[in-house]
């Protein structure tokens, strides 16, 4: 029904977009990207978009609020909302000027988007929104804790790795982006949320993985570059850590990998009068389990070479646009 166009100069910051949340919801089934002025002015006038999503400053060394103006001029009336690193009151000023109806800063918050994206469709395109039934406490995916429980602070880094875990990040850079020190950002986090800045990084980033193994046909080797890894070979070790099963047992490609113990119970000769229910048995493991342990570990890693060869080392992706600097 509607059509989204994303304008930015940062290849993360279009693709991180387009998977913030969840477009199809409010009728928005096509989504373009362009990354110049240029390029922006062909797709606009080409496919019509009724909500068009703008960086301030394009690397080009052109201006948003400029190419808004030019879209305006050529007839297109599309709903503008600025997007930037820099909370500066010109720039906000400009982009009012040029009839921008929002401005949201990076890294961009989810809920704030989706607000936009509503006002736009209720207010501006006439249009309706989606029934919802009552929303459920708004609960992090990781520490399933409602996000008001947390600090402010860390409330903040999770928004960060929430817009920028495709990237490179770490506790230092998020610590200059605040002023403060890593250390002591890193206590507070550790304290409020009982894991590692880079415990929970990895959380995230698999729980994300997962999303896109169930509803895409991309290659492993694809998706753990999305999720920021650069390593397949590390992407397959976490992500079976934190699963219990490998990214291809989670596609039903390899059934006896989402229940090793399965094969080997099967070769195991339990006595007759032994009983599973209440306390469970422990037996020893037996040289057959082993052997197939030692098979499937084997499998597995060759598994990810094997992907690794055939399509690259995948690119990892920069680091987020340098943002102005805030208070906390």
């Amino acid at each position: 029904m509607y059509r989204l166009l994303v304008v930015d100069d940062e290849k993360d910051i279009r693709e991180n977009i387009q998977y913030l949340i969840d477009w199809g919801r409010y009728g928005i089934n096509q989504i373009e990207t362009a990354a110049t002025y240029e390029e922006a002015v062909n797709k606009a006038l080409d496919i019509r978009p009724h909500i068009i999503l703008m960086d301030v400053k394009l690397g080009d060394g052109r201006w948003g609020y400029e190419l808004v103006e030019h879209l305006r001029a050529s007839g297109l009336k599309a709903v503008c909302c600025m997007i930037s690193g820099y909370d500066e009151f010109t720039y906000v000023q400009r982009s009012m000027q040029a009839a921008a109806k929002d401005y949201l800063l990076k890294p961009i918050n989810e809920k704030e988007l989706e607000r936009f994206v509503e006002r736009a469709i209720v207010e501006e395109l006439k249009g309706r929104l989606p029934q919802r039934q009552v929303d459920p406490p708004d609960v992090d995916p990781v520490l399933k804790v409602e996000y008001g429980t947390l600090s402010r602070i860390t409330n903040k880094i999770i928004m960060i790795v929430k817009g920028s875990y495709r990237s490179s990040l770490s506790l230092m850079g998020i610590g200059e982006m605040f002023c403060m020190s890593s250390k002591y950002i890193g206590r507070i986090f550790l304290q409020d949320t009982g894991m590692r800045f880079s415990e929970y990084l990895m959380a995230y980033r698999m729980i994300q993985a997962k999303k896109l193994i169930e509803t895409t046909g991309d290659k492993i080797v694809v998706i753990a570059g999305r999720v920021g890894y650069t390593q397949l070979n590390n992407f397959y070790v976490h992500f079976k850590e934190y699963y219990g099963f490998s990214p291809k047992a989670l596609r039903g490609m390899e059934e006896t990998e989402k229940n090793p113990c399965t094969a080997v119970c099967d070769e195991m000769e339990l006595p007759e009068n032994t009983h599973m229910e209440g306390k469970e048995e422990k037996f020893p493991e037996t040289a057959a389990a082993k052997e197939s342990r030692a098979e499937e570990n084997a499998a597995e890693e060759n598994e990810a070479e094997e992907e690794q060869g055939n399509a690259g080392t995948p690119e990892s992706e920069a680091g987020g646009e340098a943002v102005g600097k805030r208070d906390i």
